[in-house]
C-alpha cells in the first residue's frame, strides 16, 4: 500500500477506520419502505363549484340560469360584476394615441389607397401605397443623435415629432384619456323658446285661480303662515304710503292686466306689438330640467342600493316559503341529492327529486319577481328571397 502524502489529510478517517476495525463483510443496506398515504388520505373526487348552475347549463336552460344567477346577485350583492358599455376599460376606447397608424405612415410618404378585411383578425384595415424614404442623421447640441425620416423626428431612439400644423407648430406624440362622447349643448334655439312662450296657461289668470272645491274637512289643512301685506298710510317716513296686496290686485283687475278683459276692450287704449325675442343672453325664461344629458344626476350611494335589495329579498323569502331555502342551497356547492336530503327525503329518492325541487323553486322565483325574467326569445332570421 503506497503511503499517502503527509499533507493530504482527506483520507485520514478512512485509513484510521481500516487500521483499527477488524475485517468484516459490509452490511447490506436496508431496503427503504415506500411511504404510502393512510386510508383516510385518499384523494377526493372532483366536485363542481356550482352543481345546480352546471346542470342547468348542460341542459341548455337559459331561462332558469338567468333567474338563479339573479337570486345569487341579490343574496350576495357584489358577487358579480356586469360592466356597462360606458365603463369599458379597453385601451382603444379609453385612450387616444397620436399619431395613429395612418398618420405615422403618412409622415414617411405612404398614402392610403383603400380598405380591406384582414384575414387573420377579420378586421377592416387600411391599405397603403409604399414610398421610399431616406433617413438622415445628425448630432444635436446635447450630444445625442437626431434621425429624420420624412416628417418623423427620432431623438435618441424616441419619437419626438411626427409633423407640423399649418401654422408651423410641431406635432408631438401624445397618449391621453379620450374625451367624453357627444358635444356640449349649445344655447337654446329660438324655436325652443317660442315653443315655451306659446304654451297655454293652466288658468286664465293667477288672480282667478280657485282653491280645491271639495275639502275633506272644514278645518284648514295648512295654517295661515303668510298674510298679505296690508296697506300703509302716508307717514313722516313715507309720504306716499304703500298699497296693500289686495289694493294692488284691484288696480290690476281694473286695468285688465290679469287677462280677464280682452285686449280690444281695455279701458285705456293700447297698441299690440308683434311678439319678439330679446337678442343676446337676457333671456332666462326657460330652465333646463335637472338632470340633463350633459350633467347627469349623481348616483345613489352603493349601500342604499344594497339595503333596498336586502329588504326586497326578505319580502321574496316570505312569499317563496320553502322555495327560498332551496334557492339558498342551489347557489352553493350543494348537489341535488344533498338538497333533497336537507328537505327530509331519503338519500336514494333525493337523487331523483332533487333536480325537480330546484326547478320548482326557480320557477316560483320567476313567477314572483319580474326582474328574474330574461328575454330569451330567438330572433327571427331574415332569409333572402
Amino acid at each position: 500500500m503506497t503511503n499517502p502524502s503527509t499533507r493530504d489529510l482527506s483520507q485520514l478517517s478512512a485509513l484510521l477506520a481500516a487500521r483499527t476495525s477488524p475485517t468484516m463483510p459490509p452490511t447490506p443496506a436496508k431496503p427503504t419502505k415506500a411511504i404510502t398515504p393512510a386510508n383516510d388520505n385518499k384523494p377526493a373526487r372532483e366536485l363542481l363549484a356550482w352543481p345546480a348552475f352546471e346542470r342547468l347549463a348542460r341542459r341548455g336552460d337559459p331561462r332558469r340560469l338567468y333567474a338563479l344567477r339573479h337570486w345569487r346577485s341579490m343574496v350576495f350583492p357584489g358577487s358579480e360584476f356586469d360592466p356597462r358599455e360606458d365603463d369599458d376599460m379597453a385601451p382603444e376606447t379609453t385612450l387616444e394615441t397620436r399619431p395613429s397608424e395612418a398618420e405615422l405612415l403618412g409622415a414617411v410618404g405612404w398614402t392610403v389607397t383603400g380598405r380591406e378585411r384582414w384575414p387573420w383578425t377579420n378586421e377592416v384595415v387600411n391599405t397603403y401605397q409604399p414610398q421610399d424614404c431616406t433617413a438622415t442623421h445628425q448630432r444635436n447640441r446635447n450630444g445625442g443623435i437626431d434621425t429624420q425620416l420624412g416628417d418623423l423626428l427620432i431623438r435618441d431612439g424616441a419619437l419626438v415629432e411626427w409633423g407640423r400644423t399649418s401654422r408651423g407648430k410641431p406635432l408631438r406624440p401624445v397618449e391621453r384619456p379620450r374625451g367624453v362622447k357627444g358635444g356640449s349643448s349649445s344655447k337654446r334655439s329660438d324655436s325652443a323658446i317660442w315653443a315655451y312662450v306659446r304654451l297655454p296657461g293652466a288658468v286664465a289668470s293667477p288672480l282667478t285661480a280657485t282653491p280645491y272645491a271639495k275639502p275633506m274637512s272644514g278645518e284648514p289643512a295648512i295654517g295661515d303662515f303668510y298674510s298679505p301685506l296690508p296697506r300703509e298710510a302716508p307717514n313722516a317716513k313715507d309720504k306716499h304710503g304703500r298699497s296693500g296686496v289686495e289694493q294692488a290686485r284691484e288696480i290690476l283687475r281694473a286695468h285688465g292686466v290679469d287677462g280677464s278683459v280682452p285686449f280690444g276692450r281695455l279701458p285705456i287704449p293700447a297698441t299690440l306689438c308683434p311678439d319678439g325675442l330679446v337678442s343676446g343672453q337676457q333671456w332666462g325664461g326657460v330652465k333646463q330640467p335637472n338632470p340633463t344629458a350633459s350633467e347627469p344626476a349623481g348616483r345613489e350611494p352603493e349601500f342604499v342600493r344594497q339595503v333596498e335589495v336586502l329588504n326586497y329579498v326578505d319580502y321574496l323569502r316570505r312569499r317563496l316559503g320553502q322555495h327560498a331555502s332551496v334557492l339558498d342551497m342551489a347557489i352553493t356547492d350543494a348537489t341535488a341529492k344533498e338538497i333533497g336530503v336537507a328537505l327530509g327525503h331519503a338519500p336514494a329518492y333525493s337523487e331523483k327529486v332533487g333536480p325537480a325541487l330546484i326547478d320548482a323553486a326557480i320557477d316560483a322565483l320567476i313567477d314572483l319577481d319580474e326582474t328574474a325574467r330574461g328575454n330569451f326569445a330567438p330572433s327571427e332570421e331574415k332569409v333572402a328571397a
